[in-house]
């Protein structure tokens, strides 16, 4: 029964879920929702299927297939992200690595909210730098958009 919760529950959930959720959620060891955990893996990380069961900062999601996403992404494009968290995920992945002062003065004081929400959601990273952080996509980016951020035809748009 914990598997069919566990898978379930990522599913459902639009957001990474940690072990500690999944453990509150099922009541059984941590030891054996990772063990759950391997064999969804095994059902959902083959070429077969169209769903991926990721790992980012030690939370577990389910997402589209990269290689299948463009078929379906008109479907539903991202519901779960707001306007300014894409707008903010953009800018980061477009310009950055970035200073976060930078998309503070860029797009307003909302940065700190929406930076926030995005490392919680494993999509950038944040590093310590000074008396501020240095904010760039991660590798969990690339997997829930299928491709790498382009940045060579930026400059045309932003020097215009």
């Amino acid at each position: 029964m914990p598997k069919k919760i566990i898978e379930a529950a990522l599913f459902l959930k639009s957001k990474p879920i940690t072990i500690a959720e999944l453990v509150e959620l099922t009541q059984v060891s941590s030891t054996e929702i990772k063990k759950k955990i391997s064999e969804l893996k095994e059902k959902y990380n083959n070429e077969e299927s169209g769903i991926r069961l990721i790992e980012a900062n030690e939370s577990y999601q389910l997402i589209v297939n990269p290689e299948i996403l463009q078929k379906v992404k008109k479907i539903t494009p991202y519901k779960d992200l707001s306007p300014g968290l894409l707008k903010t995920l953009s800018i980061i992945a477009f310009k950055g690595p970035l200073k976060q002062s930078v998309l503070v003065n860029t797009i307003g004081n909302r940065a700190y909210e929406y930076a926030h929400e995005l490392e919680k959601r494993g999509l950038i990273s944040a590093k310590k730098s000074g008396r501020t952080r240095i904010l760039k996509t991660t590798r969990l980016f690339v997997d829930y958009f299928g491709k790498e951020p382009e940045k060579t035809n930026l400059e045309k748009f932003v020097n215009n």
